[in-house]
């Protein structure tokens, strides 16, 4: 087990000391006064040009948008948000909150009748939403939902019905009364223990939990990002994750207000490589399929200029180089660092284990990878990696004022504690845990052990030092008739280091009516150009031997399938298993 009763203040930066605010509201308030001009956020606008704005004009639509909610007939008391990222988006969840309402973040990719279903299920009354979404939107008013007001981030005819407005309404609106003297938002008092959000899981209508967070969830895990990540007001990050996802909600979004950090939107995924020439960031918040995915493209653009051998001489010298306290990586690897906007030096890594060589790779050209752990139902931070005493292999510790232990089972299958270094479940306690499922006492019961601790889903192990590992989800674990347990992810990551290979997943395959360890693996088709499928099947089987020979006997793959085309994913980038 390990307590962390002061967010790691013995490893962390001692000039790091932001403090955990109330709530929201006061945080916002607060970086308004002391970042003023500053650019909080940086977006393309309708007609693709760069528009700013700045941390006091965010607070003032942020209170206009919260004032006008009041000034509704039928007060908004749960409102969801269905668009693509965009400014927009950041001011209604932030004002939803803010004003003691409830945010229903939703997934943009969900199928019309799931989205509807969660809208049901939470209970909204209200619903910000893009032009993109208009159609949707209005089938909404022919189903059962409890949807009252329907506000639009784009200027659209609403056609005399008073149930639509717009965005740009609500905030004049709202603007024009806070200058006629309302200061209801202002004197507003909430309890930052009360139910702010509810973000549903991944999964079926019918197996997707609404994960209801509290305000006090929200600001720890701020706070701990703020303390343990090595980014500052100096600093300008390039989101690219989906804002309703707990991870880019927190660290991307809600934590830059308090550090003061500039974020730009990315308007699609299609022109990430462009905006980060345009934005030029110095930090990015990914998941790990993201930081594969450029480590890739480094490494083929280094293969089509036949540059394997400078770049391998290059990290003999700045390796030698950092050693006398020297460091040349910016130089050396300049053509690397422009193809990335010429000044990011940080990934907020987090979603899912990386592959400790991509730390270790990443660090050698220059740019360090801050890793967390974290769930949705945590709000989602389990612990952050401190940045100045990282271990490329481990998640980092766990969030200030939090306990995490590792659970395993004794012969008659109650919870026994593991001692350090064993694997077993990852179990969480803290002011940054779920207050429970939306109207689901019995999920919320089966997530939560006699002790109170949160049973995360996540298999891993503490180390002495208090870092926490993670070696696979409890469901993904291939168990096998002998008793011996294969963890994918591991095997995922051997496989993931090869050029061969694009993506990949380890799953058990019955052939011949036995369990085999089978890679499904979509190639890099881009290192096969004139191959047949045999040729290619034939190289692929060449790297999984080679894999092979790294793992014990129980652990190896038998089995190879290969695809023609990606996985399937979810919006933040990692592949749905149940489709495989």
């Amino acid at each position: 087990m390990y307590h962390n009763n002061n967010g790691g203040n013995d490893l962390k930066d001692k000039q790091r000391h932001y403090k955990k605010y109330l709530n929201l509201r006061t945080m916002i308030a607060e970086s308004a006064e002391k970042f003023g001009d500053k650019t909080y956020l940086r977006y393309f606008d309708n007609d693709k040009n760069i528009c700013d704005l700045s941390f006091a004009d965010f607070a003032k639509k942020v209170a206009s948008l919260a004032t006008c909610f009041h000034s509704l007939e039928d007060t908004p008391s749960r409102i969801a948000i269905l668009s693509e990222n965009r400014y927009e988006w950041v001011i209604a969840y932030a004002a939803a909150i803010s004003s003691g309402k409830v945010a229903i973040p939703l997934d943009k990719e969900l199928q019309f009748s799931q989205a509807a279903a969660f809208l049901r299920l939470a209970e909204a009354d209200t619903i910000f939403y893009s032009a993109k979404f208009a159609d949707n939107v209005r089938d909404i008013l022919s189903s059962d939902s409890n949807i009252r007001h329907f506000i639009c981030f784009d200027n659209i005819e609403t056609d005399g019905d008073k149930r639509f407005t717009t965005f740009d309404s609500c905030i004049s609106a709202g603007a024009e009364a806070i200058a006629n003297g309302d200061t209801s938002y202002y004197l507003l008092r909430t309890d930052s223990g009360r139910m702010c959000e509810i973000i549903f899981t991944s999964g079926t209508t019918g197996t997707s939990k609404g994960v209801m967070l509290s305000e006090d969830n929200l600001m720890t895990c701020i706070h701990a990002s703020a303390n343990m990540v090595n980014i500052s007001d100096k600093d300008t990050i390039l989101s690219v994750l989906p804002f309703h996802h707990t991870y880019e909600a927190c660290c991307g979004i809600l934590t830059p207000i308090c550090l003061g950090t500039t974020v730009c939107i990315n308007n699609s995924l299609k022109y990430v490589t462009r905006n980060l020439k345009i934005f030029k960031p110095t930090g990015m918040v990914l998941v790990p399929l993201f930081v594969t995915t450029i480590n890739k493209k480094i490494n083929d653009e280094i293969r089509k200029e036949n540059k394997e051998k400078l770049i391998k001489g290059a990290l003999v010298v700045t390796n030698m180089a950092r050693k006398a306290g020297i460091d040349l990586r910016r130089v050396a690897f300049k053509k690397i660092h422009e193809s990335l906007g010429g000044n990011l030096r940080t990934i907020i890594c987090g979603g899912a284990a990386l592959d400790p060589e991509l730390v270790k790779r990443f660090d050698e050209l220059g740019i360090s990878i801050a890793q967390g752990y974290g769930i949705t139902e945590c709000a989602p931070l389990v612990s952050v990696s401190p940045y100045r005493h990282v271990k490329p292999a481990s998640v980092g510790l766990p969030i200030e004022d939090s306990v995490v232990k590792i659970v395993g089972s004794d012969e008659n299958g109650n919870d026994i504690d593991l001692p350090t270094g064993e694997i077993g479940e990852i179990c969480v306690k803290g002011p940054h845990v779920m207050l429970g499922y939306f109207n689901n006492p019995e999920a919320t019961k089966e997530a939560f052990n006699s002790e109170g601790f949160f049973r995360t889903g996540d298999y891993g192990y503490i180390d002495s030092d208090g870092y926490i590992y993670i070696t696979g989800r409890k469901k993904n674990i291939i168990i096998f008739e002998n008793g011996k347990n294969v963890y994918p992810e591991e095997i995922e990551e051997y496989l993931s280091r090869c050029e061969l290979i694009n993506e990949c997943a380890v799953v058990a395959r019955k052939v011949d009516g036995e369990d085999l360890i089978t890679a499904v693996i979509f190639p890099n088709y881009d290192m096969f150009a004139g191959k047949t499928d045999d040729e290619i099947k034939s190289e692929i089987k060449k790297a999984v031997l080679a894999v092979n020979k790294t793992l014990p006997s129980f652990k190896q793959i038998r089995n190879v399938e290969i695809k023609k085309s990606e996985f399937e994913k979810t919006t933040t980038k990692k592949i749905i298993r149940s489709k495989i």
